[in-house]
């Protein structure tokens, strides 16, 4: 198996259709609050390359700030959280093709905006147990 790569079972891509919408919106919102000013530079405190400033002696060793080294913990956890999430979407939507049938692709896509079984049953006029065993065909389908 490649390095990057996930080994996917069928409890596996059941768990990511169901968690799917709160990693979209988790990823949503965890990109939000950091602004760039262009590709590769975020907004911020920078040491200074040029003029006066360069000249002046910089600070050695760490910051002892908590907020500054919470902060820190938070966007490494979150970094680390939000690649796993992207990993886990991708595979989700790279199987999505491969269901086939209208009412199958109907309820996939109600699956993956958060809907539960008995909500999507009731739109479509069929029985939660209907649902759920549609919901099985297209895990045999996406896993193949």
């Amino acid at each position: 198996m490649l390095t990057g790569q996930l080994k996917v079972t069928k409890e596996d891509l059941l768990q990511w259709i169901e968690n799917y919408r709160w990693m979209v919106e988790t990823i949503e919102e965890a990109r939000q609050p950091v602004a760039k000013m262009d590709n590769n530079s975020y907004i911020g405190a920078k040491t200074a390359l040029y003029g006066v400033e360069a000249t002046l002696p910089k600070a050695s060793g760490g910051t002892s700030d908590p907020v500054y080294t919470e902060v820190q913990r938070r966007v490494y956890s979150l970094n680390y959280r939000i690649k796993e999430y992207e990993q886990k979407i991708a595979e989700v939507q790279k199987r999505i093709p491969l269901v086939q049938g209208d009412r199958e692709i109907e309820v996939l896509h109600r699956l993956l905006d958060g809907d539960s079984m008995r909500t999507i049953g009731k739109h479509m006029k069929l029985s939660s147990t209907t649902i759920f065993r549609v919901r099985n065909n297209i895990i045999e389908q996406m896993i193949k």
